[in-house]
């Protein structure tokens, strides 16, 4: 129910609502040969064309309608005659650019989207039609510089420009605090922010709820997702025996837009950081995020 949740999300918010900021995730595929990574679009058989205002207009199925090997490989490159039913139903043009931004060294890197090729990865061990692939684009690893980790700081935007204001974003630094309310304080662009762990937690912190003061004490935010389903709490910033982590900063992430703080919850199950807003007046829903998980060989 939630895959099917988040795919329809996905295929509204790009194909027709314009005006939300559609971020995706990168991600390395390591268990193919030669490795690359890829970021996931689409998901489904169908590909959905859909009017101005959000109507169905088109559905175009199957994807691969020559395709007689029982879909039994694991990757396929969409071949160019279907190229443009993808990009239009994506909401892509091929004059785009897809940005990969690595917000903890400020790095962006962009990529012209007629110079990518567009591929389907499976997404199950069985698949008996497309329906089980993800389909989007594909970078090599010479693309990035080498041994680029694209799994904890980096966002991919695709359009003609990027969204990204390139202002170095700053990682929280958590002190323990003695308060009644509040386990752990971290500063920041002289704000304050407020967090404590959920009553019951594993040995190693993570966010239950988040507040957020200026400097005259007047509340920003106050997040309290700690009993909610639909959220995943993050681990804390800081190291134990096998980690370390780097999950919540502050910062000017977009351009025209106030500052954000993000990295304390996920959406969905897939540790898909919930961006936030400090300003209380712009909405979370402005943004979309598409967190597939990298699609993985089945192994027996």
């Amino acid at each position: 129910m939630c895959i099917l949740l988040l795919l329809s999300c996905s295929f509204y918010a790009i194909g027709n609502i314009q005006e939300r900021l559609a971020i995706f995730k990168l991600n390395l595929v390591d268990d193919s040969e030669p490795k690359f990574y890829f970021v996931s679009v689409l998901w489904g058989s169908h590909i959905v064309i859909y009017d101005e205002e959000g109507y169905k207009k088109q559905s175009i199925q199957p994807i691969f309608s020559d395709i007689d090997d029982g879909y039994n490989n694991y990757k396929y490159q969409l071949p160019p005659k279907y190229r443009q039913n993808f990009l239009t139903a994506s909401g892509i043009s091929e004059t785009d650019n897809l940005f990969v931004y690595n917000y903890e060294y400020n790095k962006l890197y962009s990529f012209p989207i007629s110079k990518l090729d567009i591929f389907a990865l499976k997404d199950d061990c069985f698949p008996i039609d497309e329906t089980y692939y993800h389909f989007g684009f594909e970078l090599t690893l010479s693309q990035l510089p080498q041994n680029y980790d694209p799994n904890d700081t980096t966002f991919v935007y695709i359009g003609e420009e990027s969204p990204f204001a390139q202002q170095q974003l700053t990682l929280l630094n958590w002190q323990k605090i003695s308060d009644k309310k509040y386990d752990y304080l971290a500063q920041a662009h002289g704000l304050h922010y407020y967090l404590k762990q959920p009553p019951f937690h594993s040995n190693y912190p993570v966010c239950g709820s988040l507040l957020i003061k200026n400097e005259k004490n007047k509340i920003l935010r106050n997040d309290d997702h700690a009993s909610s389903l639909l959220y995943g709490r993050l681990p804390l910033n800081g190291k134990d025996k096998d980690h370390e982590y780097k999950k919540q900063w502050t910062g000017k992430l977009f351009e025209n837009k106030p500052l954000v703080v993000f990295g304390f919850f996920s959406m969905g199950g897939k540790e898909c950081p919930v961006i936030d807003f400090i300003d209380s007046s712009f909405s979370g829903h402005d943004l979309n995020l598409i967190c597939y998980s990298p699609p993985h060989r089945c192994s027996f």
